[in-house]
């Protein structure tokens, strides 16, 4: 019986304390098949975005439904009341993040993703967010070194690559 209880409550668990996050980076860092990869990083944002709290887990559907229906004032309002009830889930902050960097509040975007690597710093889907805001914000070296963390916890980010490729173009045409 005391294996089946142990089993369920680690089923159950899921966000960035998850302790199988370490072996799926794990497999991340070695595989060099993209499928494979893909299906890793389901399994991280899965993980990711469902807390232990089930008030957390409402709030977050909440909010991602008022994001894809473009009702960002309602998302943003949301994802307030996430982080403020449950402050350590790093996917709140992260999708408030999210919410305000589409809303062109880049450096309130910024404040929170550093929330959220504060919690979770392999977490590569913020810093891609972090090296966009950079962008937005015409800062292409900070852009790039956001963008190569996020290659560093995730190796598998094309857009990332191809971010980085752009700006060091772009930085040495504007040296010239």
């Amino acid at each position: 019986m005391i294996c089946f209880f142990t089993a369920l409550s680690a089923a159950a668990a899921a966000d960035q304390r998850d302790f199988r996050l370490e072996a799926l980076f794990g497999r991340l860092q070695q595989t060099e098949a993209r499928s494979e990869a893909e299906q890793i990083e389901g399994e991280i944002w899965s993980l990711w975005s469902r807390s232990e709290d089930e008030t957390s887990n409402i709030l977050m559907r909440q909010g991602v439904l008022a994001m894809q229906a473009r009702r960002y004032d309602l998302a943003l309002r949301q994802f307030d009341l996430l982080v403020e009830h449950e402050p350590g889930f790093s996917e709140g902050w992260n999708k408030r993040a999210t919410v305000l960097y589409i809303v062109g509040k880049y450096r309130a975007s910024i404040e929170n993703i550093k929330r959220v690597l504060a919690l979770e710093s392999r977490h590569f889907g913020a810093l891609s967010g972090l090296g966009m805001c950079y962008e937005a914000l015409a800062d292409p070296e900070s852009a790039i070194a956001a963008y190569r963390l996020a290659l560093k916890a995730n190796p598998h980010l094309p857009e990332a690559r191809r971010r980085i490729d752009a700006l060091v173009k772009e930085i040495r045409r504007d040296n010239i």
